[in-house]
């Protein structure tokens, strides 16, 4: 499944949550009021604009926030985008000669993102909300330890940024205090010096319970 195709996928998954059903629409879903929590999951592509590498795998996210009522919801939420990384190896770089020159034999596809985002959710009842929110991400990355009088070590190492994402969906109340949410998500992160800046974009479901 190439970007493409799974963009138009999740455009068409978000659509059908904007919609909604009847009994959802009925029952004013989407005012979210007091405490809560959501943990949930989804599928999603995770792409860095320097290596020119990308992966589509499960997504999971977690929430905490406090609706104010007429549709206006702070939160924080936790993003882990890009599960199911190969593990570096030893043998993924082979060095050549005693200059340091080095032959890579494996590149392995290490994507896994974090993002930790503080959020408003903003829509009326019953209709489609936005979420934008800006915070920290992490990189995962191959790190090799390759000279030195030590056996050279592969591992996966991380570096941290600044991220910013923006959220797209409907809450239906389908059981008094357990909302779910189903929406679309997009996220940027920036990259250091290992890794470039990436995107992530995927849809999920995200169960709630309301205190």
């Amino acid at each position: 499944m190439n970007a493409l195709s799974f963009a138009r996928i999740a455009t068409l998954c978000v659509a059908a949550s904007a919609l909604g059903s009847p009994a959802a629409r009925a029952q004013g879903a989407g005012d979210l009021r007091g405490p809560f929590i959501g943990v949930g999951a989804g599928m999603g592509n995770v792409r860095d604009q320097n290596l020119g590498e990308q992966r589509i795998g499960v997504m999971l996210h977690a929430r905490a926030g406090w609706g104010l009522g007429n549709g206006i919801t702070p939160m924080l939420e936790l993003g882990v985008h890009g599960l199911g990384d190969d593990q570096p190896r030893n043998g993924d770089i082979v060095i050549i000669n005693d200059l340091g020159a080095t032959q890579v034999v494996r590149r392995p596809s290490v994507l896994n993102t974090v993002s930790l985002l503080a959020s408003v959710q903003v829509g009326l009842p019953g209709t489609t909300y936005v979420r934008p929110g800006i915070g920290l991400g992490s990189h995962a990355f191959a790190a090799y330890s390759l000279f030195g009088d030590d056996t050279p070590t592969a591992e996966t190492s991380h570096e941290a940024g600044l991220a910013a994402g923006i959220a797209l969906g409907r809450t239906m109340n389908l059981a008094g205090r357990f909302p779910v949410a189903g929406e679309g998500v997009a996220l940027w992160t920036g990259g250091e010096d290992s890794t470039g800046s990436r995107w992530a974009a995927g849809i999920q479901i995200v169960p709630m319970i309301r205190f």
